[in-house]
């Protein structure tokens, strides 16, 4: 018996870790292995997977199949189409007429994808809800997995995981997630925090919140925002979410700039919910230096960062918004400490101390100490 788990673990990995190399075989051998890999045990908890598709054609018979497929057996699929122009909604009643599991919602009228979001919700009757992108892939064991840690840890509202993206040349790029609750929280002072794809969440959770339709491009930003204020999110630490991206994805312009209007609402209630008083100018500082970071041309630009960095240290002292101490050194090993010590000799000596000695900076007394010493002796 045991024997056969440990295949099943391992015919699991070895489909994943072939998906991305060689997707039409090892999607085959999922195929042909499903009900091997599927558990046994009817009486585990129903997941609603709810995906939004819009001209998807070249990928959704695999990444419906990924969900179908799963090693989890209690799975309901949930479908919301706006109107295609490719086969990609005749694609899916291919599956629906074969899976009772598949529920297909046609819109008939294009609504967008936060719409369809919270039609797709009102389609999911489960405890559980898990997001997918139907263009994407997942390891077979993904829902198991996670199902596993949300049945173990009942003050978990979200479960996350590592992903890993892919493109049509096979290349990849692995993004992990910080671990620590407080950390995961505070990123979003920098970027979205976690894979919205990749996640299952309480259905409670996300039912409390929905998608909001201020924030286009962004939802699952903001929807992060609400959830982590209320509840705890976490993070299964493995590779069980593949994100394509390919040809049809395209951030122009104007996508940019409808980003930026959404970027600008979620950074105004983060500023909000930490008391940090703000202008409109504030907030496009932080969306060009924080948000979209590049390299500082001048010291002056470095000062004014520092300044912003500090302001934000200092609001949150006040507040407690985010865990002070982490917050410090998220900040200072993350992004602070790299780029003062690139502009340091730059600095007069009263500018230099000011900063070495500023709340930002997490390192001891004596380090401190040793690179005034060390600021002095260059000079």
């Amino acid at each position: 018996m045991e024997n056969k788990i440990e295949d099943r673990i391992l015919l699991a990995d070895k489909i994943c870790d072939n998906l991305i190399a060689d997707e039409q075989n090892a999607m085959e051998q999922w195929r042909t292995n499903a009900e091997f890999l599927k558990l046994k045990d009817s009486d585990l908890p129903a997941i609603d997977v709810l995906t939004c598709v819009y001209n998807a054609e070249q990928y959704i018979a695999h990444a419906i199949e990924s969900v179908i497929y799963q090693s989890y057996p209690n799975i309901h699929l949930v479908i919301v189409t706006d109107p295609c122009t490719d086969n990609t909604i005749h694609i899916i009643k291919t599956y629906v007429a074969r899976f009772p599991n598949i529920t297909l919602v046609e819109n008939g009228e294009h609504r967008g994808i936060i719409d369809c979001f919270n039609i797709g919700l009102k389609h999911c009757n489960s405890r559980f809800i898990a997001r997918m992108d139907l263009d994407d892939l997942m390891h077979p064991r993904r829902f198991e997995k996670q199902m596993d840690f949300l049945n173990a840890n009942s003050d978990i509202g979200v479960i996350s995981c590592y992903m890993r993206i892919f493109n049509e040349k096979h290349e990849t790029k692995d993004v992990t997630y910080r671990d620590d609750f407080d950390l995961q929280k505070i990123t979003q002072l920098f970027f979205s925090p976690l894979s919205h794809a990749g996640s299952i969440f309480r259905a409670e959770v996300i039912k409390t919140f929905g998608y909001r339709d201020a924030y286009k491009y962004a939802e699952d930003y903001d929807l992060w925002f609400q959830i982590m204020n209320r509840f705890k999110t976490a993070v299964y630490p493995e590779f069980l979410y593949l994100y394509r991206t390919h040809s049809n994805q395209v951030t122009n312009e104007r996508n940019m700039a409808i980003f930026r209007v959404s970027w600008a609402g979620i950074m105004a209630n983060i500023f909000q919910a930490m008391q940090l008083r703000h202008t409109e100018d504030d907030i496009r500082f932080h969306i060009d230096n924080v948000l979209l970071p590049g390299k500082f041309d001048n010291l002056n630009e470095w000062n004014n960062y520092h300044r912003w960095m500090l302001r934000l240290v200092n609001a949150n002292a006040a507040s407690n918004y985010f865990n002070q101490e982490k917050l410090k050194q998220f900040i200072c090993h993350g992004y602070w400490q790299t780029q003062f010590l690139h502009f340091k000799h730059e600095m007069t000596f009263s500018e230099f101390r000011k900063q070495l000695f500023s709340e930002i900076n997490t390192q001891n007394l004596f380090q401190k100490l040793k690179e005034l010493i060390k600021f002095i002796l260059h000079k």
